[in-house]
């Protein structure tokens, strides 16, 4: 299957991914592979999707936006993020280029939530244990 869900004549399409529930608008989605490593599509099928991804205690784990073009524009996090502190960190990521491959890029600005953004999509944030001095920027 190709990136952005298509695939050749004669193959048969595999998703790596299910859906498994929705919060408000936003689907929750876990891996059909229970190898894989515990992170969203890096493209998604639809264009302007949501996602959002609960570890198997059904913890709040990651979060992301797609554009118009299937590509990342904005993730949330609550794992562990070496800059930004010890231990699970809930964080941010704007992709000033949009696309997972940027994800690292001077563009993409990495850092603790604003306390706006968390009162903007604290509904997604199942089990997360808030300490506002460790998350919020």
């Amino acid at each position: 299957m190709g990136g952005r869900g298509t695939y050749s004549a004669g193959q048969f399409p595999r998703y790596t991914y299910e859906t498994v529930g929705k919060i408000g608008d936003v689907k929750v989605l876990a891996p059909t592979d229970s190898a894989k490593a515990l992170k969203l599509p890096e493209e998604s099928h639809t264009a302007g999707n949501k996602y959002v991804l609960l570890d198997k205690d059904g913890v709040f784990h990651q979060y992301r936006e797609y554009n118009s073009n299937h590509e990342v524009v904005l993730e949330i996090g609550y794992h562990y993020e070496r800059a930004l502190g010890k231990g699970d960190v809930l964080h941010i990521h704007v992709h000033g280029k949009p696309g997972i491959d940027n994800h690292n890029s001077p563009s993409t600005v990495k850092r603790k939530l604003t306390r706006t953004e968390y009162q903007k999509y604290k509904k997604l944030f199942k089990g997360v244990k808030i300490n506002e001095g460790k998350y919020f920027s």
